[in-house]
């Protein structure tokens, strides 16, 4: 008998949706107190960085682990580490072990994130995978909008010319110890996975020369590590514009909510607009909007042109796992999602590292430009991809 869990992709959702309220209000908390510890905006670049470098060595191999039927002890692991990195963060001293606790809570990340996708993967019906990735990813994006506004709020309680970062920290660090008791009971069902007489494992460079697979895999780097830009950049352009720390959480939170509307309508959006577009729009929609953002200090403008960006962000990361799981054997998905997750970290410790020089040479607002310059390059690349 089977020991899953009925309601396998509620219980994976809910602690989704708790883990990233955690990671995405953390992120965003992080910014505030590099510049409360004497950092400035090539700083932030190099904290953003740090959240990645580990995921970044370690996501093949942890892909290759959850294939051989390891995911429910990395999810389980995944939550312990997560609440460690951001414990760490919150009692953080200096910018020095505020970089450990960053870099522990991308581990952290990492590990939820390997285990959680390759779930999916295993337990989704056939031909429900697309409902599978945007279950997920709808979790993620109700936890960020849970997470950051919260956040907010507990942070713009304090007084002073800088923000008090620690109470809305260990409050975040709460909220992730709590998704520990909703995946105890997930499990691999008997015969997933690899087994001893199964073919070998595919190569990673086998898999990048999938057709198909690097054009996916550069269309959810570059849209993942937009995201990040945003949240990392905004709270510092915010400050120049004269935003008070709740404002920029509200304005984070639009995206998110329209993030949450366009993964939640997805299933519908198939039955009715062909996949080609829909991934299209996660890129091509959303170049313009970025690129405008430095320079409409409104709150409204700025509240509507996030808002956009999330909606077609919300469809690019479910549809890029699906197209990415498709293109391999069911036995090597969870290497495959981990090798997305690689380049994806690849874009997230290197495009904030390059929009922290840039920034620091160019000003706040070349970084949005840059951002949108990706984006288009990366909408090219889909539609060339689709086109064939």
């Amino acid at each position: 008998m089977s020991r899953i869990p009925r309601h396998w992709l509620l219980l994976l959702c809910t602690a989704t949706a708790l883990l990233h309220a955690t990671f995405q209000s953390v992120r965003v908390l992080v910014s505030y107190r590099v510049l409360a510890l004497g950092g400035d905006a090539a700083v932030i670049g190099v904290v953003t960085a740090l959240f990645a470098l580990v995921p970044l060595v370690l996501a093949v191999q942890l892909g290759r682990a959850v294939d051989r039927r390891h995911a429910a002890g990395i999810l389980r692991g995944g939550v312990v580490v997560s609440v460690a990195g951001a414990l760490i963060i919150a009692v953080s001293p200096d910018l020095w072990v505020l970089g450990l606790g960053n870099t522990v809570l991308g581990l952290g990340q990492l590990l939820v994130t390997v285990s959680g996708q390759a779930f999916v993967s295993i337990l989704s019906p056939p031909g429900e995978l697309d409902r599978g990735f945007a279950g997920i990813t709808l979790g993620v994006s109700v936890g960020q909008a849970i997470g950051v506004p919260l956040a907010g709020v507990i942070a713009a309680a304090s007084n002073g010319d800088t923000v008090e970062t620690t109470p809305a920290l260990l409050v975040m660090t709460v909220l992730a110890a709590a998704a520990l008791p909703f995946v105890v009971g997930l499990r691999e069902p008997p015969g997933s996975g690899r087994a001893p007489g199964d073919a070998p494992p595919q190569s990673v460079r086998s898999m990048l020369g999938t057709r198909g697979m690097k054009p996916a895999m550069f269309s959810s780097l570059v849209v993942l590590a937009s995201v990040d830009i945003v949240v990392a950049y905004l709270p510092l352009l915010g400050e120049e514009f004269g935003f008070g720390v709740l404002l920029v959480s509200a304005l984070l939170t639009a995206r998110t909510v329209a993030s949450i509307v366009s993964r939640a309508v997805l299933p519908w959006a198939l039955r009715t607009i062909p996949r080609r577009r829909l991934l299209l729009s996660a890129t091509a929609c959303t170049a313009l909007p970025v690129a405008a953002l430095p320079f409409l200090p409104n709150p409204w403008a700025l509240g509507i042109l996030l808002a956009i960006c999330g909606a077609f962000w919300g469809f690019g990361q479910p549809l890029t796992m699906t197209w990415v799981v498709e293109l391999v054997a069911p036995a090597d998905r969870a290497s495959a999602l981990a090798v997305r997750l690689t380049g994806n970290r690849l874009g997230q410790v290197s495009v904030p590292l390059a929009a922290g020089a840039i920034a620091g040479i160019a000003g706040t607002a070349s970084v949005f430009l840059v951002t949108a310059g990706l984006l288009s390059t990366a909408a090219v690349s889909t539609w060339r991809a689709l086109r064939r």
